[in-house]
């Protein structure tokens, strides 16, 4: 299966977005530390990224041990820790004798008062399938409340990511940590200090998935980067074994250098194929060098115009480098290329919705419904490790969410 896979290095260093690193840098302290816009299932591509592969991966992992803990840093009045939750039970309904701990924490204490209330308004749930509401959530009057049952699921806490140490007491061993829309408000020695401590918070191959290119110009140490197609996340890395005192690695002697000849006869060797380009072009983005990545697509794209592969990688890097128009264009050559890419139309449907896009983001998520369900159930939705029958389930759901209000109620009809 055609996946990117992770980068080798103790340290990621993304380059800033053109025209962003400046300004970036220049944030001065103090600053806001909460994040208050919040919603259930905020950011659909992420949301996908989670039940398809990250969520899955995780339990997978921890299905011996029965364990699973997970962190919402900055959750502001609890939507995202119970979206957690609720995926949580929708991939394992069955978790008699797991031990999971769900963990919201917000510097905000009126936030986390009506968090732990498990009561919403409506415009808490607008991008929410109507499917997941009514099976999560009772009406009651103006509000919705949650089931009891998903609420004794999470634990709130008050806590100040820049302060407060970690790890230490709740705050370790966490198999994913949710800080998403919260760097934006740090200068550039507190983004550093944060993610230090939300990597050590971490357990050995844990993940930390952030908003999109929060991390963008920063370097986050003890952590690999990954790339999906929904995104980059960053996934702990085993801790560095120390040497003993006084050690020195042997000595090497380099070999001479082999001097390359072809026999009389036999022709040279054959130009890289697209396919091979393309393979090249994955292995540097998975290893940070997106420059060269995008070098090596556009060769791809010099022997096999028409190939899909190099422009959705190229919208893959345009998005990581926050050029969001660009990237909207390249995954629209994706699809005229090649109408039947799945990843392609859930990618452009979550561009289109965080731009407000939002009928057209709906039919790109119908359109990739109507392939998924074309394929055999059992059949392996390339490039998510899901088959199409469970992929299918997912997507139906989204397929009926609500259009999202343009802008936020007054504050006297908002929740």
């Amino acid at each position: 299966m055609r996946q990117m896979h992770f980068l080798a290095a103790s340290w990621v260093f993304l380059p800033a977005p053109r025209g962003v690193g400046k300004t970036m840098s220049a944030v001065i302290e103090p600053t806001p530390r909460t994040s208050g816009e919040t919603y259930f299932f905020r950011d659909r591509g992420q949301s996908d990224l989670l039940r398809l592969r990250l969520l899955p991966e995780l339990i997978g992992r921890r299905r011996a041990a029965k364990t699973l803990r997970l962190w919402s840093a900055g959750c502001a009045s609890g939507e995202e820790a119970y979206s957690l939750a609720i995926l949580v039970d929708m991939l394992l309904p069955e978790r008699d004798g797991w031990d999971i701990f769900i963990l919201g924490s917000d510097i905000n204490a009126n936030a986390l008062a009506k968090a732990r209330r498990g009561r919403y308004g409506q415009w808490s749930f607008r991008i929410t399938p109507p499917e997941l509401q009514q099976r999560y959530f009772r009406s009651s009057g103006d509000e919705w409340e949650l089931d009891e049952r998903i609420r004794r699921m999470v634990s709130f806490r008050a806590g100040d990511l820049v302060s407060e140490p970690c790890p230490g007491g709740e705050l370790r061993d966490m198999d994913l940590i949710l800080c998403r829309n919260v760097f934006i408000y740090f200068g550039t020695d507190a983004v550093r200090a944060v993610a230090d401590k939300l990597a050590a918070a971490l357990s050995e191959g844990g993940y930390l998935m952030t908003g999109h290119t929060e991390l963008m110009g920063h370097r986050v140490r003890n952590l690999q980067s990954r790339l999906f197609v929904e995104g980059v996340v960053y996934r702990r890395l085993a801790p560095l074994v120390p040497l003993p005192a006084g050690h020195r690695p042997p000595a090497r002697v380099a070999p001479p250098p082999a001097v390359a000849q072809r026999a009389p006869g036999v022709p040279p060797p054959a130009a890289a194929s697209a396919e091979d380009l393309l393979a090249t072009a994955r292995e540097l983005a998975d290893r940070g060098e997106y420059a060269g990545a995008e070098q090596a697509c556009r060769r791809a794209l010099s022997v096999a115009p028409l190939a899909p592969g190099p422009h959705f990688l190229l919208a893959q890097l345009a998005q990581l480098g926050g050029d969001f128009e660009r990237a909207g264009k390249l995954l629209d050559q994706t699809l005229y290329l090649d109408p039947g890419c799945v990843a392609a139309c859930l990618e452009l449907a979550a561009l289109c919705e965080r731009t407000d896009k939002l009928p057209r983001a709906r039919a790109l998520r119908r359109a990739a419904l109507d392939i998924v369900r074309a394929l055999p159930g059992d059949a392996t939705v390339e490039p998510y490790e899901t088959t199409a029958a469970e992929m299918a389930q997912w997507l139906a759901q989204w397929s009926t969410a609500p259009a999202a209000p343009q802008s936020a109620p007054s504050p006297s009809r908002a929740s």
